[in-house]
């Protein structure tokens, strides 16, 4: 292993000790649907209304997220691990429904997220082999009894502690 490499993990290990909810980003183009699970989501600004989310550059997600696209943000709940598992590319049965909904300008959510947001692509901008994707919130989702958020710290997923 180079020098890089160890550099590269070490930085990987280090920035995993910051504890962050679960998403999966979903965009649709051309009746393509493609979902990603990502942890790299963060909210941007209220006015306008922007957050981010950064898919590698090579990644076929990346490819359907050009300015002007729409894409949507499900916030997962500590029971949508699969599902998680599913979108970050783990060769398992997806143990998930998409809804279609009409305020995410044609793109699903999924079912039984604690929350989702649609967004519209407004900007990508380089951030090395990622792309920072600037999305701006068009329409919002939240469930009434939201359950607790799926969380991932160290390598692992985790759960709050119990009030």
């Amino acid at each position: 292993m180079s020098s890089d490499d160890d550099f590269q993990r070490e930085y990987r290990n280090t920035i995993g000790m910051f504890a962050t909810g679960v998403t999966v980003i979903i965009a649709q183009k051309d009746g393509e649907v493609r979902g990603m699970t990502a942890n790299a989501m963060a909210s941007v600004s209220l006015e306008p209304t922007l957050l981010l989310f950064c898919p590698a550059k090579k990644s076929r997600m990346a490819e359907l997220c050009g300015e002007g696209e729409p894409f949507t943000v499900s916030i997962l709940s500590s029971e949508q691990e699969a599902t998680s598992n599913h979108f970050a590319g783990a060769d398992m049965a997806p143990s998930h429904e998409l809804i279609e909904w009409r305020q995410g300008n044609g793109v699903p959510r999924i079912d039984g997220c604690l929350a989702a947001l649609a967004c519209t692509t407004t900007k990508m901008l380089d951030g090395g082999d990622h792309w920072i994707v600037l999305g701006e919130v068009t329409a919002m989702h939240r469930e009434d009894e939201p359950g607790a958020p799926l969380l991932f710290y160290c390598g692992s997923y985790r759960e709050l502690a119990p009030e």
